[in-house]
């Protein structure tokens, strides 16, 4: 659990980048606190802001990294959705904890850190007068799509100090998420969930999400899945990569049963005890049993195109209007 969520504008600066394009933009950088092995730690995003001629909050989507850090992927989504008139903010869940990649060592920042991250950055963004608070979306890639889809979960975002009332995000568009934790009768703040994945994706699978969306849609979750055939973990961006000693957890998912407790689908091994109770020493047995190593991916031109439209079809429908 953290504290409430600070808001600290550090750069405000008017310039072409990266994440610009060669129209000047203006940028503002801003952090939030956060939590890391249970100590604070303020977190940092860049806002790119649109051009706003009528005044008044603008739409924001949160854009969260995956286990190769902030890029050229994110500086091309900034590219495509400023220009609809969506403020981008782009996390950095890996720099303030001094962390450049967790391809090799998916301990080093974890899910949790990130679903933190994304929690806090929203409650960030609602407390700014310049962004709708209604109109705030996430999407992510691989570890960031995973957060994507968990901000989704209500329970979690109370147990990250969010309020009955407080803000949620009103679209979530995770890309080749890993579902690893699949909760029994999940319940979701109602906003939509938009999952795509590969068809071919041996990094985290797919197949893992499509039953865990299956669930989330019979316990009342507004979710569509959409799986690209062929395509490779990675498909919308980037070129083609295979890193041998790459953290592989694609075998695992880990499942809640109906007393809480927690067990690896795999193996049997039972992670956590009735009412979520660690039992020590389970997880690394656990994972030990069902990690590998070796993964791979690269974009896909026909998945691209399609995964970059379907996105702005959600964007012009949950956050713009229409």
């Amino acid at each position: 659990m953290f504290r409430a969520v600070r808001v600290a504008a550090l750069t405000l600066l008017l310039c072409a980048s990266a994440f610009g394009g060669a129209q000047a933009q203006k940028r503002e950088t801003i952090s939030f606190e956060s939590r890391q092995k249970g100590e604070p730690v303020q977190v940092t995003a860049e806002i790119t802001w649109p051009a706003n001629p009528g005044g008044g909050p603008v739409p924001a989507m949160v854009i969260h990294h995956g286990s190769g850090g902030v890029g050229e992927r994110e500086a091309h989504y900034v590219r495509e959705l400023v220009p609809m008139g969506v403020a981008t903010v782009v996390i950095d869940s890996f720099k303030p904890r001094g962390v450049t990649s967790t391809v090799l060592d998916q301990s080093a920042v974890t899910g949790q850190d990130f679903n933190l991250d994304a929690l806090a950055a929203l409650k960030a963004l609602a407390a700014d007068p310049r962004i709708d608070r209604r109109r705030i979306g996430i999407m992510g890639f691989s570890k960031g799509g995973t957060s994507a889809l968990m901000a989704s979960h209500e329970q979690l975002v109370l147990a990250a100090g969010g309020t009955p009332g407080g803000p949620r995000y009103a679209l979530h568009v995770p890309l080749y998420p890993s579902c690893y934790s699949h909760y029994y009768q999940p319940h979701t703040t109602g906003a939509p969930i938009y999952l795509l994945l590969g068809g071919a994706d041996t990094y985290v699978g797919y197949e893992p999400c499509v039953s865990y969306g299956e669930a989330l849609r019979a316990a009342g979750a507004t979710i569509q899945t959409k799986v690209f055939p062929g395509a490779m973990h990675g498909f919308d961006y980037g070129p083609r990569y295979s890193i041998p000693n790459g953290e592989n957890y694609s075998k695992c998912v880990n499942q809640q049963q109906p007393d809480r407790s927690w067990v690896m689908r795999d193996s049997g091994i039972v992670t956590f005890g009735p009412g979520g109770k660690p039992i020590p020493g389970a997880i690394a047995n656990a994972v030990a049993a069902c990690k590998t190593l070796g993964v791979k991916g690269g974009a896909d031109d026909a998945a691209a195109k399609q995964s970059m439209e379907d996105l702005k079809a959600y964007v012009r429908r949950h956050l713009l209007g229409g």
